[in-house]
């Protein structure tokens, strides 16, 4: 039966407020100080007694009216989900005895409706009339004139798993100053079997990207748990994962920035770069290197070599290019000052 919502009024200032009103209208008059001296208990009990017979012989007639009948969809096959609930009651127009509508719109005996969809994810919509012969059996002694709702409407979808590999966001990681990733993040488990309907898994990325909610800034190697949250627009209480959260972990050093004064190799100059009076010189023989280095690696590594190839001088202002050659991936963001050398003739 639909719901309804009633404001009980106050009783108590009711009758105080009719008990006024009659009082004041019979200060006055006779007929209602007769009235007063009434068996109002007696009068109300003959009201009663003969306002029941009235339903009573009222009930005993035929009457016609619109009942609500609960409906139970029964479905087979476990492996498969309901998108949206399914019709919960029919309303019906039926004619009968007023005894048996009664009983029939409380509900007391079998007055359930039960639908059977055999093939449920491809039964879309079932036209109301189909269910009038079930519905006279449920309403056995009335006579079924009508069902109120033109069509019943289902969406119901098979079940399925997807498999979904995990990528996470390194942006989502703060670091405090100086401190950074290195190496690759290890992610397990690095997929993820999803649970639901199918229509609702395709629609799922090929990959779910997390992101760490720690906002607290990073000085160490790292181990945490990050949640399994769906995207939102995806974000249905039908799909299950596998697991709640993955675990990740990477490696964090303290890197540092060094500036030194490095040697310089010539190579290929007609004098073989090493004589004590070369055909060639150089306007400066001041190069330093910058470079970021992490912390632990400073003290393992040696001066960086800086090379001059005679192949590379631009004869048009004279000057060459130095170039680093390292056999190692410790340095990071190498800058040479300056970039370019001016070569000149030796004129002794």
């Amino acid at each position: 039966m639909p719901n309804r919502n009633y404001h009980m009024p106050n009783l108590k200032l009711l009758v105080k407020w009719l008990k006024e009103q009659f009082d004041n209208r019979t200060k006055n008059s006779s007929f209602a100080k007769d009235m007063k001296k009434w068996d109002w208990s007696a009068m109300t009990i003959c009201f009663l007694t003969a306002f029941i017979f009235w339903i009573f012989h009222s009930l005993n007639e035929d009457h016609t009216s619109t009942i609500e009948i609960p409906v139970k969809v029964k479905i087979k096959d476990e492996n498969v989900v309901a998108l949206k609930e399914p019709p919960n009651h029919v309303s019906v127009n039926a004619s009968g005895n007023g005894w048996t509508l009664l009983s029939k719109s409380l509900g007391i005996g079998n007055s359930k409706l039960n639908i059977n969809l055999e093939d449920p994810v491809e039964v879309k919509y079932l036209a109301g009339k189909v269910l009038l012969k079930e519905l006279s059996q449920v309403l056995k002694g009335l006579k079924v004139n009508y069902i109120l709702e033109d069509t019943l409407a289902f969406n119901y979808d098979t079940l399925t798993n997807r498999k979904i590999a995990v990528e996470i966001d390194t942006s989502s990681f703060v670091y405090q100053n100086g401190y950074r990733r290195v190496g690759p993040i290890k992610v397990y488990p690095d997929s993820i079997i999803f649970r639901g309907p199918t229509t609702e898994l395709n629609q799922f990325p090929d990959k779910l990207i997390l992101s760490s909610e720690d906002s607290e800034p990073i000085a160490e190697n790292l181990n945490e748990y990050i949640p399994v949250r769906v995207p939102s627009k995806f974000n249905n209480s039908l799909v299950f994962s596998q697991y709640d959260e993955v675990k990740v972990s990477f490696d964090v050093y303290y890197f540092i920035s060094s500036t030194e004064k490095t040697k310089i190799y010539k190579v290929n100059f007609p004098d073989g770069g090493k004589s004590n009076d070369p055909l060639f010189l150089l306007e400066t023989e001041d190069v330093y290197i910058s470079y970021v280095i992490r912390e632990d690696l400073i003290n393992s590594v040696d001066t960086i070599p800086v090379i001059i190839d005679y192949k590379d001088i631009d004869w048009n202002d004279s000057t060459v290019t130095p170039k680093v050659f390292i056999d190692n991936d410790y340095y990071e963001n190498i800058i040479l000052s300056p970039q370019k050398l001016r070569v000149l003739k030796n004129k002794n």
